[in-house]
Protein backbone atom coordinates (compact mmCIF):
# COMPACT_ATOMS: atom_id res chain seq x y z
CA UNK A 1 0.00 0.00 0.00
CA UNK A 2 1.06 3.57 -0.65
CA UNK A 3 0.66 6.63 1.54
CA UNK A 4 -1.26 9.36 -0.22
CA UNK A 5 1.94 11.31 -0.93
CA UNK A 6 3.67 8.30 -2.48
CA UNK A 7 0.55 7.44 -4.51
CA UNK A 8 0.39 11.07 -5.65
CA UNK A 9 3.95 10.90 -7.01
CA UNK A 10 3.32 7.53 -8.64
CA UNK A 11 0.11 8.67 -10.38
CA UNK A 12 1.31 12.23 -11.13
CA UNK A 13 -1.84 13.61 -9.47
CA UNK A 14 -1.74 16.15 -6.62
CA UNK A 15 -2.68 15.21 -3.06
CA UNK A 16 -5.34 17.93 -3.14
CA UNK A 17 -6.95 16.31 -6.19
CA UNK A 18 -6.89 12.85 -4.59
CA UNK A 19 -8.62 14.24 -1.48
CA UNK A 20 -11.23 15.94 -3.73
CA UNK A 21 -11.88 12.68 -5.64
CA UNK A 22 -12.37 10.97 -2.28
CA UNK A 23 -15.00 13.55 -1.19
CA UNK A 24 -16.88 13.03 -4.48
CA UNK A 25 -16.76 9.25 -4.13
CA UNK A 26 -14.76 8.86 -7.33
CA UNK A 27 -11.66 7.28 -5.77
CA UNK A 28 -11.87 6.26 -2.13
CA UNK A 29 -8.64 5.28 -0.32
CA UNK A 30 -8.18 1.56 0.18
CA UNK A 31 -7.69 2.19 3.89
CA UNK A 32 -7.67 5.15 6.27
CA UNK A 33 -5.76 4.90 9.55
CA UNK A 34 -8.48 5.60 12.07
CA UNK A 35 -5.94 6.99 14.53
CA UNK A 36 -3.80 9.23 12.37
CA UNK A 37 -6.23 9.83 9.46
CA UNK A 38 -3.54 8.84 6.97
CA UNK A 39 -4.91 7.71 3.61
CA UNK A 40 -3.49 4.66 1.86
CA UNK A 41 -3.95 3.52 -1.73
CA UNK A 42 -3.05 0.34 -3.62
CA UNK A 43 -1.45 -0.13 -7.04
CA UNK A 44 -4.68 -1.83 -8.10
CA UNK A 45 -6.44 1.58 -7.90
CA UNK A 46 -4.27 3.09 -10.63
CA UNK A 47 -6.44 1.77 -13.52
CA UNK A 48 -9.53 3.45 -12.04
CA UNK A 49 -7.62 6.70 -11.54
CA UNK A 50 -6.34 6.54 -15.12
CA UNK A 51 -9.90 6.05 -16.36
CA UNK A 52 -11.04 9.10 -14.40
CA UNK A 53 -8.23 11.17 -15.95
CA UNK A 54 -8.96 9.84 -19.45
CA UNK A 55 -12.67 10.66 -19.20
CA UNK A 56 -11.85 14.13 -17.87
CA UNK A 57 -9.55 14.60 -20.86
CA UNK A 58 -12.53 13.85 -23.14
CA UNK A 59 -14.32 16.82 -21.57
CA UNK A 60 -16.70 15.07 -19.18
CA UNK A 61 -17.55 16.74 -15.88
CA UNK A 62 -16.70 14.87 -12.67
CA UNK A 63 -20.40 14.15 -12.12
CA UNK A 64 -20.54 12.59 -15.59
CA UNK A 65 -17.32 10.67 -14.90
CA UNK A 66 -18.89 9.24 -11.74
CA UNK A 67 -21.87 8.07 -13.79
CA UNK A 68 -19.62 6.54 -16.45
CA UNK A 69 -17.65 4.59 -13.84
CA UNK A 70 -20.69 2.64 -12.64
CA UNK A 71 -20.30 -1.08 -13.23
CA UNK A 72 -23.97 -1.55 -14.11
CA UNK A 73 -24.15 1.30 -16.63
CA UNK A 74 -26.01 0.00 -19.72
CA UNK A 75 -23.99 0.01 -22.94
CA UNK A 76 -26.72 2.06 -24.66
CA UNK A 77 -26.40 4.82 -22.04
CA UNK A 78 -22.60 4.72 -22.26
CA UNK A 79 -22.81 5.07 -26.05
CA UNK A 80 -25.37 7.87 -25.70
CA UNK A 81 -23.19 9.87 -23.32
CA UNK A 82 -20.21 9.51 -25.63
CA UNK A 83 -22.29 10.55 -28.62
CA UNK A 84 -23.61 13.62 -26.78
CA UNK A 85 -20.06 14.62 -25.87
CA UNK A 86 -19.01 14.15 -29.48
CA UNK A 87 -21.78 16.47 -30.70
CA UNK A 88 -20.94 19.02 -28.01
CA UNK A 89 -17.26 19.08 -28.99
CA UNK A 90 -18.12 19.32 -32.70
CA UNK A 91 -20.28 22.35 -31.94
CA UNK A 92 -17.48 23.97 -29.95
CA UNK A 93 -15.07 23.27 -32.78
CA UNK A 94 -17.37 24.96 -35.30
CA UNK A 95 -17.74 27.98 -33.02
CA UNK A 96 -13.97 28.27 -32.57
CA UNK A 97 -13.39 27.86 -36.31
CA UNK A 98 -15.87 30.67 -36.98
CA UNK A 99 -14.10 32.81 -34.35
CA UNK A 100 -10.76 32.06 -36.01
CA UNK A 101 -12.16 33.16 -39.37
CA UNK A 102 -13.38 36.42 -37.81
CA UNK A 103 -9.92 37.06 -36.34
CA UNK A 104 -8.32 36.41 -39.74
CA UNK A 105 -10.79 38.77 -41.41
CA UNK A 106 -10.04 41.42 -38.78
CA UNK A 107 -6.31 41.07 -39.43
CA UNK A 108 -6.85 41.56 -43.16
CA UNK A 109 -9.06 44.56 -42.40
CA UNK A 110 -6.40 46.12 -40.18
CA UNK A 111 -3.77 45.55 -42.88
CA UNK A 112 -6.05 47.16 -45.46
CA UNK A 113 -7.24 50.12 -43.38
CA UNK A 114 -4.15 50.65 -41.24
CA UNK A 115 -6.04 50.36 -37.95
CA UNK A 116 -9.28 49.36 -36.30
CA UNK A 117 -12.43 49.89 -38.41
CA UNK A 118 -14.66 52.91 -37.88
CA UNK A 119 -17.67 50.62 -37.46
CA UNK A 120 -17.80 47.45 -35.38
CA UNK A 121 -20.22 44.74 -36.53
CA UNK A 122 -21.95 42.25 -34.24
CA UNK A 123 -24.44 39.46 -34.92
CA UNK A 124 -27.61 39.66 -32.87
CA UNK A 125 -30.68 37.54 -32.33
CA UNK A 126 -33.54 40.03 -32.82
CA UNK A 127 -36.87 38.88 -31.32
CA UNK A 128 -40.23 39.52 -33.02
CA UNK A 129 -41.72 42.98 -32.43
CA UNK A 130 -45.32 44.18 -32.53
CA UNK A 131 -45.25 47.48 -34.42
CA UNK A 132 -47.51 50.13 -35.88
CA UNK A 133 -46.34 51.07 -39.36
CA UNK A 134 -47.19 52.92 -42.51
CA UNK A 135 -45.69 51.74 -45.80
CA UNK A 136 -45.28 53.67 -49.05
CA UNK A 137 -43.04 54.30 -52.07
CA UNK A 138 -40.98 57.41 -51.29
CA UNK A 139 -38.45 59.35 -53.35
CA UNK A 140 -36.00 60.02 -50.53
CA UNK A 141 -35.57 60.46 -46.80
CA UNK A 142 -37.85 63.49 -46.78
CA UNK A 143 -40.65 61.04 -47.63
CA UNK A 144 -39.71 58.90 -44.62
CA UNK A 145 -39.86 61.99 -42.37
CA UNK A 146 -43.37 62.66 -43.70
CA UNK A 147 -44.44 59.06 -42.94
CA UNK A 148 -43.27 59.40 -39.34
CA UNK A 149 -45.16 62.69 -39.02
CA UNK A 150 -48.33 60.88 -40.15
CA UNK A 151 -47.58 58.04 -37.74
CA UNK A 152 -47.18 60.44 -34.80
CA UNK A 153 -50.46 62.12 -35.77
CA UNK A 154 -52.31 58.81 -35.64
CA UNK A 155 -50.69 57.87 -32.34
CA UNK A 156 -51.79 61.23 -30.91
CA UNK A 157 -55.37 60.55 -32.03
CA UNK A 158 -55.15 57.32 -30.02
CA UNK A 159 -53.89 59.21 -26.94
CA UNK A 160 -50.50 57.55 -27.25
CA UNK A 161 -47.51 59.91 -27.05
CA UNK A 162 -44.10 58.28 -27.33
CA UNK A 163 -41.08 59.15 -25.26
CA UNK A 164 -38.31 61.00 -27.12
CA UNK A 165 -36.08 57.95 -26.71
CA UNK A 166 -38.67 55.47 -28.01
CA UNK A 167 -37.13 53.49 -30.94
CA UNK A 168 -38.25 54.42 -34.45
CA UNK A 169 -37.69 51.91 -37.26
CA UNK A 170 -37.38 52.20 -41.02
CA UNK A 171 -37.79 48.89 -42.86
CA UNK A 172 -36.50 48.76 -46.45
CA UNK A 173 -38.41 46.20 -48.49
CA UNK A 174 -36.52 46.78 -51.77
CA UNK A 175 -33.33 44.75 -52.08
CA UNK A 176 -32.00 46.89 -54.93
CA UNK A 177 -32.38 50.40 -56.31
CA UNK A 178 -35.53 51.24 -58.28
CA UNK A 179 -36.19 54.48 -60.11
CA UNK A 180 -39.83 54.34 -58.98
CA UNK A 181 -38.70 55.08 -55.42
CA UNK A 182 -37.99 53.22 -52.19
CA UNK A 183 -40.52 50.76 -50.77
CA UNK A 184 -40.21 51.56 -47.06
CA UNK A 185 -42.16 51.33 -43.85
CA UNK A 186 -41.94 53.80 -40.99
CA UNK A 187 -42.76 51.92 -37.79
CA UNK A 188 -42.62 52.10 -34.01
CA UNK A 189 -42.78 49.23 -31.47
CA UNK A 190 -46.09 49.42 -29.59
CA UNK A 191 -46.00 49.99 -25.81
CA UNK A 192 -49.66 48.95 -25.61
CA UNK A 193 -52.16 47.26 -27.97
CA UNK A 194 -53.61 49.23 -30.86
CA UNK A 195 -55.75 48.31 -33.85
CA UNK A 196 -55.02 48.89 -37.54
CA UNK A 197 -56.86 51.77 -39.21
CA UNK A 198 -56.77 52.81 -42.86
CA UNK A 199 -53.13 52.79 -43.95
CA UNK A 200 -51.78 52.44 -40.39
CA UNK A 201 -51.12 48.73 -39.88
CA UNK A 202 -50.45 46.83 -36.66
CA UNK A 203 -48.37 43.76 -37.39
CA UNK A 204 -45.41 41.73 -36.17
CA UNK A 205 -41.91 42.24 -37.50
CA UNK A 206 -40.49 38.76 -37.75
CA UNK A 207 -37.68 37.53 -35.56
CA UNK A 208 -34.22 37.37 -37.10
CA UNK A 209 -31.75 34.78 -35.84
CA UNK A 210 -28.66 36.40 -37.37
CA UNK A 211 -28.91 40.17 -37.68
CA UNK A 212 -25.65 41.91 -38.61
CA UNK A 213 -25.68 45.26 -36.81
CA UNK A 214 -23.48 48.33 -36.54
CA UNK A 215 -24.02 51.61 -34.69
CA UNK A 216 -23.83 55.01 -36.41
CA UNK A 217 -23.25 58.19 -34.44
CA UNK A 218 -23.92 61.39 -36.36
CA UNK A 219 -26.46 62.70 -38.80
CA UNK A 220 -28.73 60.70 -41.08
CA UNK A 221 -26.97 62.04 -44.16
CA UNK A 222 -23.77 60.24 -43.10
CA UNK A 223 -25.31 56.80 -42.58
CA UNK A 224 -24.20 55.46 -45.97
CA UNK A 225 -20.71 54.99 -44.49
CA UNK A 226 -22.18 52.65 -41.86
CA UNK A 227 -24.14 50.70 -44.50
CA UNK A 228 -21.09 50.35 -46.73
CA UNK A 229 -18.96 49.13 -43.83
CA UNK A 230 -21.66 46.64 -42.86
CA UNK A 231 -22.00 45.30 -46.40
CA UNK A 232 -18.20 44.91 -46.64
CA UNK A 233 -18.25 42.89 -43.40
CA UNK A 234 -21.09 40.69 -44.68
CA UNK A 235 -19.15 39.90 -47.87
CA UNK A 236 -15.81 39.37 -46.13
CA UNK A 237 -17.27 36.95 -43.58
CA UNK A 238 -19.05 34.69 -46.07
CA UNK A 239 -22.60 35.90 -45.43
CA UNK A 240 -25.31 37.19 -47.73
CA UNK A 241 -28.30 39.44 -47.05
CA UNK A 242 -31.37 37.35 -46.21
CA UNK A 243 -34.25 39.79 -45.94
CA UNK A 244 -35.32 43.39 -45.46
CA UNK A 245 -32.78 45.64 -43.76
CA UNK A 246 -33.74 48.06 -41.02
CA UNK A 247 -32.57 51.33 -39.49
CA UNK A 248 -33.35 51.75 -35.80
CA UNK A 249 -33.25 55.37 -34.64
CA UNK A 250 -32.78 55.57 -30.90
CA UNK A 251 -33.68 59.26 -30.66
CA UNK A 252 -36.78 60.62 -32.42
CA UNK A 253 -35.31 64.08 -33.06
CA UNK A 254 -32.79 62.50 -35.41
CA UNK A 255 -35.62 61.78 -37.84
CA UNK A 256 -37.60 64.93 -37.24
CA UNK A 257 -34.64 67.25 -37.85
CA UNK A 258 -32.56 66.32 -40.87
CA UNK A 259 -28.91 66.88 -40.05
CA UNK A 260 -29.40 66.45 -36.30
CA UNK A 261 -26.78 64.42 -34.46
CA UNK A 262 -27.96 61.14 -32.95
CA UNK A 263 -27.44 57.40 -32.60
CA UNK A 264 -28.88 54.82 -34.97
CA UNK A 265 -28.34 51.11 -35.54
CA UNK A 266 -28.12 49.75 -39.08
CA UNK A 267 -29.36 46.15 -39.30
CA UNK A 268 -29.14 43.56 -42.08
CA UNK A 269 -30.53 40.02 -41.69
CA UNK A 270 -27.92 37.59 -42.95
CA UNK A 271 -27.26 33.93 -43.55
CA UNK A 272 -24.15 31.99 -44.48
CA UNK A 273 -23.65 31.72 -48.21
CA UNK A 274 -24.54 28.24 -49.43
CA UNK A 275 -21.64 26.07 -50.54
CA UNK A 276 -22.21 23.93 -53.64
CA UNK A 277 -23.08 20.36 -52.69
CA UNK A 278 -20.09 18.96 -54.55
CA UNK A 279 -17.67 21.29 -52.78
CA UNK A 280 -19.20 20.43 -49.41
CA UNK A 281 -19.05 16.67 -50.04
CA UNK A 282 -15.52 16.84 -51.36
CA UNK A 283 -14.28 18.84 -48.37
CA UNK A 284 -16.04 16.44 -45.99
CA UNK A 285 -14.20 13.54 -47.57
CA UNK A 286 -10.80 15.15 -47.90
CA UNK A 287 -10.92 17.62 -44.98
CA UNK A 288 -9.06 20.01 -47.30
CA UNK A 289 -9.71 23.46 -48.70
CA UNK A 290 -9.49 23.92 -52.50
CA UNK A 291 -5.86 23.51 -53.46
CA UNK A 292 -3.49 26.30 -54.52
CA UNK A 293 -1.19 25.43 -57.43
CA UNK A 294 1.33 27.19 -59.64
CA UNK A 295 1.09 26.12 -63.28
CA UNK A 296 3.72 26.70 -65.94
CA UNK A 297 2.91 28.58 -69.14
CA UNK A 298 1.42 26.52 -71.98
CA UNK A 299 0.08 26.89 -75.52
CA UNK A 300 -3.47 25.87 -76.41
CA UNK A 301 -5.12 25.25 -79.80
CA UNK A 302 -8.87 25.07 -80.25
CA UNK A 303 -12.16 26.59 -81.37
CA UNK A 304 -13.38 29.91 -79.99
CA UNK A 305 -16.81 31.25 -79.05
CA UNK A 306 -17.53 34.94 -78.35
CA UNK A 307 -20.71 36.03 -76.59
CA UNK A 308 -22.63 35.85 -73.30
CA UNK A 309 -23.62 32.14 -73.37
CA UNK A 310 -27.26 33.21 -73.09
CA UNK A 311 -28.47 30.08 -74.91
CA UNK A 312 -25.83 27.61 -73.68
CA UNK A 313 -23.65 28.19 -76.75
CA UNK A 314 -20.56 26.85 -74.93
CA UNK A 315 -22.11 23.37 -74.83
CA UNK A 316 -22.72 23.71 -78.59
CA UNK A 317 -19.08 24.71 -79.10
CA UNK A 318 -17.92 21.50 -77.40
CA UNK A 319 -20.31 19.42 -79.51
CA UNK A 320 -18.78 21.00 -82.61
CA UNK A 321 -15.22 20.66 -81.31
CA UNK A 322 -15.40 17.01 -80.15
CA UNK A 323 -15.40 15.39 -83.63
CA UNK A 324 -12.52 17.65 -84.70
CA UNK A 325 -10.23 16.78 -81.79
CA UNK A 326 -8.15 14.29 -83.84
CA UNK A 327 -7.16 17.14 -86.19
CA UNK A 328 -5.00 18.75 -83.49
CA UNK A 329 -1.37 17.58 -83.59
CA UNK A 330 1.33 17.45 -80.88
CA UNK A 331 -1.14 17.28 -77.97
CA UNK A 332 0.66 17.22 -74.60
CA UNK A 333 -2.21 17.49 -72.13
CA UNK A 334 -5.93 16.85 -71.72
CA UNK A 335 -8.69 19.27 -72.73
CA UNK A 336 -9.06 22.83 -71.48
CA UNK A 337 -12.03 25.20 -71.53
CA UNK A 338 -10.23 28.56 -71.48
CA UNK A 339 -12.18 31.72 -70.67
CA UNK A 340 -11.04 35.35 -70.95
CA UNK A 341 -12.49 38.15 -68.75
CA UNK A 342 -15.70 39.72 -70.08
CA UNK A 343 -15.61 43.04 -71.90
CA UNK A 344 -17.77 46.09 -71.10
CA UNK A 345 -20.78 44.56 -72.84
CA UNK A 346 -20.56 41.40 -70.72
CA UNK A 347 -19.44 39.23 -73.65
CA UNK A 348 -16.38 37.01 -73.34
CA UNK A 349 -14.17 34.68 -75.38
CA UNK A 350 -14.15 30.96 -74.57
CA UNK A 351 -11.95 28.34 -76.24
CA UNK A 352 -12.45 24.58 -76.28
CA UNK A 353 -8.87 23.40 -76.66
CA UNK A 354 -5.92 21.10 -76.09
CA UNK A 355 -2.45 22.02 -74.85
CA UNK A 356 0.15 21.44 -77.57
CA UNK A 357 3.93 21.46 -77.92
CA UNK A 358 4.05 22.58 -81.59
CA UNK A 359 1.83 25.07 -83.46
CA UNK A 360 3.20 24.56 -86.95
CA UNK A 361 0.04 22.73 -88.05
CA UNK A 362 -3.13 24.49 -86.96
CA UNK A 363 -6.47 23.09 -88.20
CA UNK A 364 -8.65 25.42 -90.23
CA UNK A 365 -10.94 27.63 -88.16
CA UNK A 366 -8.96 27.12 -84.94
CA UNK A 367 -6.88 29.59 -82.93
CA UNK A 368 -3.77 29.62 -80.77
CA UNK A 369 -3.88 31.02 -77.24
CA UNK A 370 -0.83 31.50 -75.03
CA UNK A 371 -1.54 30.92 -71.35
CA UNK A 372 1.09 32.53 -69.05
CA UNK A 373 2.57 30.97 -65.93
CA UNK A 374 0.18 31.65 -63.09
CA UNK A 375 -0.91 30.75 -59.55
CA UNK A 376 -4.43 29.27 -59.34
CA UNK A 377 -6.99 28.13 -56.80
CA UNK A 378 -8.42 24.82 -58.00
CA UNK A 379 -11.94 23.53 -57.28
CA UNK A 380 -13.38 20.10 -58.17
CA UNK A 381 -16.82 20.18 -59.78
CA UNK A 382 -19.21 18.46 -62.20
CA UNK A 383 -21.09 19.70 -65.25
CA UNK A 384 -24.33 20.26 -63.35
CA UNK A 385 -22.52 22.14 -60.54
CA UNK A 386 -20.01 24.20 -62.51
CA UNK A 387 -22.04 27.43 -62.26
CA UNK A 388 -22.48 27.03 -58.51
CA UNK A 389 -18.77 26.28 -58.11
CA UNK A 390 -17.70 29.42 -59.99
CA UNK A 391 -20.15 31.43 -57.87
CA UNK A 392 -18.70 29.94 -54.68
CA UNK A 393 -15.15 30.67 -55.88
CA UNK A 394 -15.77 34.33 -56.70
CA UNK A 395 -18.38 35.27 -54.08
CA UNK A 396 -17.28 33.27 -51.05
CA UNK A 397 -13.85 31.68 -51.20
CA UNK A 398 -11.76 34.45 -52.78
CA UNK A 399 -13.24 37.32 -50.68
CA UNK A 400 -12.53 35.40 -47.50
CA UNK A 401 -9.17 33.91 -48.46
CA UNK A 402 -6.78 36.87 -48.55
CA UNK A 403 -6.08 36.22 -52.24
CA UNK A 404 -7.19 38.40 -55.15
CA UNK A 405 -8.52 37.47 -58.59
CA UNK A 406 -5.99 38.55 -61.23
CA UNK A 407 -8.36 39.19 -64.19
CA UNK A 408 -6.47 36.59 -66.21
CA UNK A 409 -7.63 33.47 -68.05
CA UNK A 410 -9.56 31.00 -65.93
CA UNK A 411 -10.25 27.53 -67.25
CA UNK A 412 -11.85 24.14 -66.86
CA UNK A 413 -9.48 21.18 -66.95
CA UNK A 414 -10.86 17.87 -68.24
CA UNK A 415 -8.38 15.06 -67.62
CA UNK A 416 -8.48 11.58 -69.17
CA UNK A 417 -10.82 10.31 -66.42
CA UNK A 418 -13.56 12.78 -67.28
CA UNK A 419 -16.54 11.36 -69.19
CA UNK A 420 -19.32 13.82 -70.14
CA UNK A 421 -21.73 10.90 -70.58
CA UNK A 422 -21.30 9.78 -66.95
CA UNK A 423 -23.40 11.70 -64.42
CA UNK A 424 -21.25 13.17 -61.65
CA UNK A 425 -17.99 12.79 -63.58
CA UNK A 426 -15.55 15.28 -62.08
CA UNK A 427 -13.25 17.86 -63.57
CA UNK A 428 -11.51 20.94 -62.13
CA UNK A 429 -11.78 24.69 -62.53
CA UNK A 430 -8.69 26.89 -62.21
CA UNK A 431 -9.14 30.51 -61.11
CA UNK A 432 -6.06 32.80 -61.38
CA UNK A 433 -5.11 34.51 -58.10
CA UNK A 434 -2.31 36.49 -56.53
Amino acid sequence: MFKIGDFSRLAQVSVKTLRYYDRLGLLTPAWIDRYSGYRYYTAGQLPRLNRILALKDLGFSLDQVKRLLQDDLPVAELRGMMRMKQLELEGQLREEQARLERVENRLRQIEHEGGLPAYEVVLKNVPPQQVLGVRELVAGFEGIVRLFAELHGYLGSQNLVLDVNHPHLVVYYDHEYHERGMDVEAAVPLPRPLVSANRFRVHELEAVGDMACTVHQGSIQEMDAARNSLMAWIEANGYCVAGSNRDVYLQAHQIEQLGAEGVAEVQFPVQKKPIPILISENQEKSKMEPKIVSKAAFTAVGMVYYGKNENNEIAGLWREFNPRMPEIQHVVDAAFGLCAPADESGAFKYMASFAVSDTSQIPEGMQIWEVPAQKYVVFPTTLDKVGETYKYAFETWIPGSGYEYTQGLDFEYYDENFDPEVEGSQFEIYVPIK
